[in-house]
Protein backbone atom coordinates (compact mmCIF):
# COMPACT_ATOMS: atom_id res chain seq x y z
CA UNK A 1 0.00 0.00 0.00
CA UNK A 2 1.34 3.39 -0.84
CA UNK A 3 0.49 6.33 1.43
CA UNK A 4 1.29 9.76 1.22
CA UNK A 5 0.86 12.19 4.40
CA UNK A 6 0.42 15.97 4.13
CA UNK A 7 0.34 18.19 6.70
CA UNK A 8 -1.90 21.39 7.55
CA UNK A 9 -4.09 21.40 4.08
CA UNK A 10 -6.04 24.20 4.79
CA UNK A 11 -8.28 23.72 2.09
CA UNK A 12 -5.96 23.80 -0.95
CA UNK A 13 -6.83 20.23 -2.20
CA UNK A 14 -6.15 21.12 -5.85
CA UNK A 15 -2.44 21.81 -5.15
CA UNK A 16 -1.97 18.74 -3.58
CA UNK A 17 -3.83 16.29 -5.69
CA UNK A 18 -1.72 18.01 -8.36
CA UNK A 19 1.37 17.36 -6.38
CA UNK A 20 0.50 13.72 -5.82
CA UNK A 21 -0.04 13.56 -9.86
CA UNK A 22 3.34 15.00 -10.93
CA UNK A 23 4.89 12.64 -8.08
CA UNK A 24 3.06 9.54 -9.87
CA UNK A 25 4.14 11.07 -13.46
CA UNK A 26 7.74 11.17 -12.22
CA UNK A 27 7.75 7.64 -11.00
CA UNK A 28 6.76 7.18 -7.59
CA UNK A 29 3.69 5.76 -8.73
CA UNK A 30 0.18 5.25 -7.92
CA UNK A 31 -0.99 6.07 -4.78
CA UNK A 32 -3.79 4.04 -2.45
CA UNK A 33 -4.14 6.59 0.77
CA UNK A 34 -3.49 10.40 1.34
CA UNK A 35 -3.54 11.32 4.94
CA UNK A 36 -4.04 14.49 5.94
CA UNK A 37 -2.70 15.74 9.71
CA UNK A 38 -4.65 18.37 10.67
CA UNK A 39 -6.08 21.88 9.18
CA UNK A 40 -7.57 20.10 7.00
CA UNK A 41 -10.76 22.92 6.43
CA UNK A 42 -13.32 21.41 4.93
CA UNK A 43 -15.31 24.57 4.11
CA UNK A 44 -18.53 24.05 1.94
CA UNK A 45 -19.86 27.38 2.25
CA UNK A 46 -20.06 31.01 4.05
CA UNK A 47 -21.58 29.77 6.80
CA UNK A 48 -18.81 27.32 7.41
CA UNK A 49 -16.44 30.39 6.96
CA UNK A 50 -17.66 32.26 9.94
CA UNK A 51 -17.31 29.08 12.26
CA UNK A 52 -13.89 28.82 11.34
CA UNK A 53 -11.68 30.01 14.90
CA UNK A 54 -9.02 32.02 12.90
CA UNK A 55 -8.69 35.90 12.35
CA UNK A 56 -10.96 37.30 9.34
CA UNK A 57 -8.03 37.83 7.23
CA UNK A 58 -7.43 33.51 6.96
CA UNK A 59 -10.77 33.24 5.92
CA UNK A 60 -11.03 31.84 2.47
CA UNK A 61 -13.04 29.19 0.70
CA UNK A 62 -9.95 27.77 -1.27
CA UNK A 63 -11.40 24.31 -3.13
CA UNK A 64 -12.77 21.67 -0.53
CA UNK A 65 -16.14 23.05 -1.71
CA UNK A 66 -15.55 21.78 -5.22
CA UNK A 67 -15.48 18.40 -4.17
CA UNK A 68 -18.53 18.11 -1.15
CA UNK A 69 -20.49 19.92 -3.94
CA UNK A 70 -19.39 16.83 -6.79
CA UNK A 71 -17.77 19.16 -9.11
CA UNK A 72 -15.08 17.37 -8.19
CA UNK A 73 -13.75 14.09 -6.97
CA UNK A 74 -10.86 13.13 -5.10
CA UNK A 75 -8.55 11.14 -7.30
CA UNK A 76 -7.41 8.86 -4.08
CA UNK A 77 -9.04 8.08 -0.90
CA UNK A 78 -8.32 11.12 1.68
CA UNK A 79 -8.07 10.87 5.36
CA UNK A 80 -7.93 13.86 7.54
CA UNK A 81 -8.26 14.13 11.20
CA UNK A 82 -9.32 18.02 12.00
CA UNK A 83 -6.89 20.78 13.36
CA UNK A 84 -7.17 24.33 15.19
CA UNK A 85 -8.57 25.91 12.26
CA UNK A 86 -11.36 23.90 11.09
CA UNK A 87 -15.06 24.92 10.28
CA UNK A 88 -16.36 23.61 13.35
CA UNK A 89 -19.75 23.57 12.80
CA UNK A 90 -19.37 21.31 10.01
CA UNK A 91 -17.40 18.33 11.77
CA UNK A 92 -19.53 18.98 14.61
CA UNK A 93 -22.29 16.85 12.27
CA UNK A 94 -19.99 14.41 12.22
CA UNK A 95 -19.02 13.48 15.79
CA UNK A 96 -17.81 10.25 14.96
CA UNK A 97 -16.28 11.06 11.58
CA UNK A 98 -17.92 10.28 8.00
CA UNK A 99 -17.98 10.58 4.05
CA UNK A 100 -17.38 14.54 3.94
CA UNK A 101 -16.84 14.40 0.11
CA UNK A 102 -16.91 11.44 -2.22
CA UNK A 103 -13.82 9.99 -1.91
CA UNK A 104 -13.09 12.03 1.36
CA UNK A 105 -13.46 10.81 4.92
CA UNK A 106 -12.76 12.78 8.11
CA UNK A 107 -11.46 10.26 10.80
CA UNK A 108 -12.70 12.23 14.12
CA UNK A 109 -10.49 12.95 17.17
CA UNK A 110 -12.91 9.29 18.75
CA UNK A 111 -10.49 7.75 16.70
CA UNK A 112 -6.84 9.69 18.49
CA UNK A 113 -8.83 9.01 22.27
CA UNK A 114 -9.23 5.28 21.25
CA UNK A 115 -5.66 4.87 20.12
CA UNK A 116 -4.08 6.61 23.31
CA UNK A 117 -6.49 4.99 25.78
CA UNK A 118 -4.98 1.65 23.97
CA UNK A 119 -1.46 2.59 23.88
CA UNK A 120 -0.50 1.49 20.92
Amino acid sequence: MRVAVAGCCHGELDKIYETLALAERRGAGPLDLLLCCGDFQAVRNEADLRCMAVPPKYRHMQTFYRYYSGEKKAPVLTVFIGGNHEASNHLQELPYGGWVAPNIYYLDCFIYKYLTFFKW
